[in-house]
């Protein structure tokens, strides 16, 4: 049945063929979630985004589940007020936060991750504007600013 789920999905978005492959298995588990709502996902050709923490000779890829969508169920990788999925592959690791906007920022031949985060989900009374980057040391994402 996955293998049937990933065939539409490549059907649906023939770009999904060249994704990284270590964005594939999220894909693969968010078309499970869409089929058991009775859908069928479909992945924007602007879905996987290359960043370059490291500069451009060892991208890091994103996924942004804003350009995620299920026939059926609309607004299942979003929530109303507080943003959407945003998952973040880094070699082997993997981090994901819900974010409302995000952009990367030019930072000589790196780029940084900007994310603007809901005041609820930061325990304020307004969103918040992060820049992050990678630390090796920590495999973690980690705030600079």
């Amino acid at each position: 049945m996955t293998r049937h789920a990933l065939l539409l999905a490549l059907l649906a978005n023939p770009a999904a063929a060249q994704d990284p492959a270590v964005v594939q298995p999220l894909i693969d588990y968010n078309a499970q979630i869409c089929q058991a709502q009775g859908g069928t996902l479909a992945v924007g050709d602007d879905a996987i985004v290359p960043v370059y923490f490291f500069g451009p000779e060892e991208p890091a890829y994103m996924l942004d589940g804003s350009k995620l969508s299920c026939s059926t169920a609309p607004n299942l990788y979003c929530g109303e007020g507080i943003g959407c999925e945003l998952t973040l592959f880094v070699g082997v690791d993997r981090h994901g936060m819900i974010v409302l906007d995000w952009e990367l920022v030019p930072d000589d031949d790196r780029q940084l991750l900007q994310v603007t985060i809901a005041g609820e989900l930061i325990n304020k009374p307004s969103a918040g504007i992060f820049r992050a980057t990678w630390d090796l040391g920590t495999r973690s994402l980690v705030m600079v600013d």
